[in-house]
């Protein structure tokens, strides 16, 4: 979940700083026109870069957990499965009478 917020929230900043851009780029001289444009621009990028560094790790962190956990989930299948079959191939040999001796 925090990879798929962070590429998100990236994406939000991105439009907000181009928005941001073109708003200011409209109520400006000829001369600042760069510079807001510039500002605006580089803004963007940043928020796409943040929640770029943000989501790829978080991505292969979860990866990483989410593999580490089918290997566990897959041994303990493995690992029932060869008890079942033990108790079943052993069920004659397991026969506990009804009637115990008392004592």
């Amino acid at each position: 979940m925090i990879g798929n917020v962070a590429t998100l929230v990236g994406l939000l900043g991105t439009i907000i700083g181009l928005i941001q851009c073109f708003a200011g780029v409209a109520g400006v001289d000829a001369s600042e026109k760069a510079r807001v444009l510039s500002d605006g621009i580089a803004e963007a990028m940043n928020c796409t870069a943040f929640g770029l560094i943000v989501a790829i790790p978080s991505l292969v962190a979860f990866s990483l957990l989410q593999g580490r956990t089918q290997h566990m989930i897959d041994d303990i299948n493995e690992t029932s499965v060869g008890v079942l079959n033990l108790i079943v191939a052993n069920k004659d040999k397991m026969r506990i009478p009804a009637n115990l001796p008392q004592q």
